[in-house]
């Protein structure tokens, strides 16, 4: 066994693209740049582990075999102290196997427990660095086999670098024995594990074989091969000698068999991926501020806009060109992102940058003032682009002022002028049947803007009969103007009592049922055929049915030009007009060819809240009588009459005894569209007795007291229960008489 104080030394070449990486650039400006390589140990005592190490619990005895049988020494390790040259020179703990290039430096190192074959040395580092190579230099004999792992994930995975053995075949019967063929396969190597030098002998693991070109260091395959968080180092096999060279007085063969190295030196740096030439230390992962001077430091200064402990990705907002690795001259710089100052984020999309034919896949997050797009460099939607400011500006972007009703898409305008296209910034997209700047209106002949009718408006379908000529509806409602006497929706029919819209050039016509004859004054739509009573015929209802005859309808008439007037206020409420003058007469003369519809000559003018006193004194017999109005008012509102029936004393017959009398006030309604009332109350009367039968009239309408407006009367009639039912039960037809 040679002396454990002799030297040995070992040369051996890098391969080329090691080379390249050892010597770093003085700035990344020029291309691809890389921090100093240097011994990964330095500074890192307290992340490297051995699983055994002599005397640590205790002192533990050792010897050293010569070649002389007398040469024997044996010696103690106590590891339980760290290693000082002074007070702790027997102290052999893993740390010691990083060197110090000092002169004295063979005086300490890493020695195991004695006989123990797997033995493993573990170093962890604390981020990604680039692994160049690996020299281990032994005190003892090298180990008889012996493999180097590494790990990328902080030791949750291992991949062999390289397998070492005296005997390959038989330590690793699955592994091929060198030379490799390729920079990536994993063989045994034979040439590391003789037993000779039995010390200072070395065992040297280099990343890259030299003898491979690289064609590309930079892809991901090459970079998985020099890449690692954690080297592990696993002795698996002592070599031994055979007990016959043992001193006498050596009673345990196990006592010469260990490992021990003086040196280990893990070569590498900070794995920046081309993009920095200087690594800091990572603070909040070791918790120190005190670092060796020659240490290499994990986390990367980045440059070329780039980012992370290894500069594996593009600083924020400089993502618009995707991460690459810098490759020689070509430093494969992250670019900004283009927002358009409207926005500070964004990220990488691989589709866009292909889509931009590789020019731009930057893609701007969270746009702000109103933007949208890749760059931030379209206004969003219901929002346009002022043609006078640049997308750039804060606002450049401007709210749509459509109506959501009337335009297309719920409010949407055009974003941007474009004389190409054809759009005009802001402009409304008006549905088919609207208009106007905004949408809002709709187009002539059309009505009901409305957001569910996806043509805005719908036609106003006016019918062409009844409607007025060169009109339109109303753009809201729809509603048609109509011609007089035409009504409905669209005027499409003709008022009750109306009839022969499309069949006369005047539009609709009067029914002018016969006021006797028949039922009501409506008639038919289509040929104005009026509803007649039993046994009465004709168009109007003007004629008897063969075998029948009139009887004259009108009893005890009382004309309204011989009433007396009244002023005061009527009861139902109707304003005083302050006048008592002669009776105003409207005498009317009948006209060739038209019937007549009224009685006596003519009709009295009442105002509007005056009255008129009917004197009744011929009454015959004791019987119910019925109180029958004939009118004709002067305008299309209708009136009231309050009516009362005065008499004095008291009833004297059986049969008025316990009937109505009329002594309050009993309302009636005066229609516009008709010409007689019918009290629908009926009244006792007895003969040889003076009634006075007072009646007022009013019209709710006329909200001023000194209102002109006023109503013809033509008389008062009353009709004998039973004896005339006909004419007192169906008094709705045209005619303006008052029966009793």
């Amino acid at each position: 066994m040679s002396n454990p104080h002799s030297s040995a030394v070992f040369v051996f070449c890098l391969p080329s693209v090691l080379l390249r990486l050892l010597h770093a650039q003085d700035d990344c400006d020029s291309g691809s740049c890389y921090p100093t390589i240097g011994d990964l140990l330095i500074g890192r005592g307290g992340q490297l582990t051995a699983s055994s190490t002599c005397g640590l619990t205790s002192p533990q005895k050792y010897c050293i075999i010569g070649y002389l049988e007398n040469e024997q020494k044996c010696f103690t390790c106590d590891s339980r102290y760290p290693y000082n040259p002074y007070t702790q020179p027997n102290s052999h703990p893993v740390e010691n196997v990083i060197t110090t290039f000092k002169p004295d430096r063979k005086k300490k190192w890493w020695q195991s427990e004695n006989g123990i074959n797997h033995v493993s040395i573990r170093l962890d580092l604390e981020t990604l660095f680039q692994f160049s190579h690996l020299i281990l230099t032994f005190k003892s004999f090298r180990p008889a086999a012996m493999l180097v792992e590494r790990s990328a994930d902080d030791g949750q995975n291992w991949k062999v670098f390289r397998y070492f053995a005296q005997d390959c075949a038989a330590s690793f019967p699955n592994i091929p024995s060198g030379p490799a063929t390729g920079v990536g396969d994993v063989v045994c190597d034979s040439r590391y594990s003789d037993i000779e030098p039995s010390t200072e002998g070395e065992v040297v693991l280099k990343a890259l074989d030299p003898g491979f070109e690289i064609e590309n260091p930079y892809n991901s395959y090459i970079q998985e091969l020099v890449t690692l968080t954690n080297l592990r180092i696993n002795f698996t096999k002592l070599h031994t000698l055979g007990d016959t060279l043992l001193g006498r007085s050596q009673n345990d063969p196990l006592e010469k068999y260990y490992y021990a190295a003086y040196e280990m030196v893990v070569r590498g740096s900070c794995f920046c991926n081309g993009h920095a030439i200087q690594c800091v230390p990572l603070q909040k992962l070791r918790g120190d501020v005190f670092h060796e001077p020659e240490m290499v430091h994990g986390k990367c200064v980045c440059q070329h806009n780039t980012d992370g402990l290894s500069c594996e990705k593009c600083e924020e907002f400089y993502n618009d060109a995707p991460w690459r690795p810098a490759k020689g001259l070509q430093d494969n710089a992250c670019k900004q992102c283009k927002c358009n100052s409207h926005s500070n984020r964004c990220h990488f999309d691989m589709a866009v940058y292909l889509a931009n034919n590789r020019l731009s896949g930057g893609v701007c997050e969270d746009c702000q003032h109103n933007t949208v797009g890749q760059h931030c460099d379209q206004c969003k939607l219901f929002f346009y682009q002022d043609p006078l400011k640049p997308i750039s500006d804060p606002r450049a972007c401007a709210p749509c002022d459509c109506d959501p009703e009337g335009t297309l898409h719920n409010g949407l305008c055009e974003s941007q002028t474009d004389p190409v296209l054809g759009t005009i910034a802001g402009r409304c997209l008006c549905k088919e049947n609207t208009e106007g700047a905004r949408c809002d209106k709709c187009k002539p002949n059309y009505y009901g803007l409305s957001g569910s009718n996806p043509l805005g408006c719908q036609p106003c379908s006016c019918s062409p009969l009844g409607s007025l000529s060169f009109s339109i509806c109303d753009p809201v409602t729809g509603e048609c103007l109509c011609q007089q006497f035409a009504s409905g929706r669209h005027c499409e029919e003709c008022m009750v009592g109306y009839w022969g819209l499309g069949s006369n050039l005047y539009g609709c016509s009067p029914c002018n049922c016969d006021i006797g004859g028949a039922h009501n004054n409506l008639c038919s739509s289509r040929d104005g055929k009026c509803s007649c009573l039993p046994n009465i015929v004709g168009h109007k209802c003007t004629e008897p049915a063969p075998g029948y005859f009139f009887l004259p309808l009108d009893y005890y008439i009382y004309e309204a030009e011989h009433a007396k007037p009244l002023s005061g206020s009527a009861t139902l409420g109707s304003t005083p007009f302050g006048r008592n003058s002669v009776l105003d007469v409207v005498f009317r003369e009948p006209t060739p060819g038209k019937p007549v519809t009224w009685t006596g000559p003519g009709f009295a003018h009442v105002l509007n809240g005056a009255g008129l006193r009917f004197t009744v004194n011929n009454i015959p017999f004791a019987m119910d009588f019925n109180i029958v109005l004939r009118y004709e008012p002067e305008s299309l509102e209708d009136w009231m009459a309050s009516i009362v029936v005065v008499h004095p004393g008291s009833l004297r017959s059986e049969r008025c005894r316990n009937k109505i009398t009329l002594q309050e006030p009993h309302s009636l309604t005066l229609p516009a569209t008709a010409r007689i009332a019918l009290l629908h109350a009926p009244v006792c009367l007895e003969p040889r007795t003076q009634y006075f039968v007072e009646v007022y009239f009013s019209q709710e309408s006329a909200s001023d007291p000194k209102s002109k407006s006023s109503i013809l009367i033509d008389s008062v009639s009353s009709t004998v229960m039973g004896i005339l039912l006909t004419s007192a039960v169906n008094p709705f037809t045209p005619g303006w008489d008052l029966l009793w």
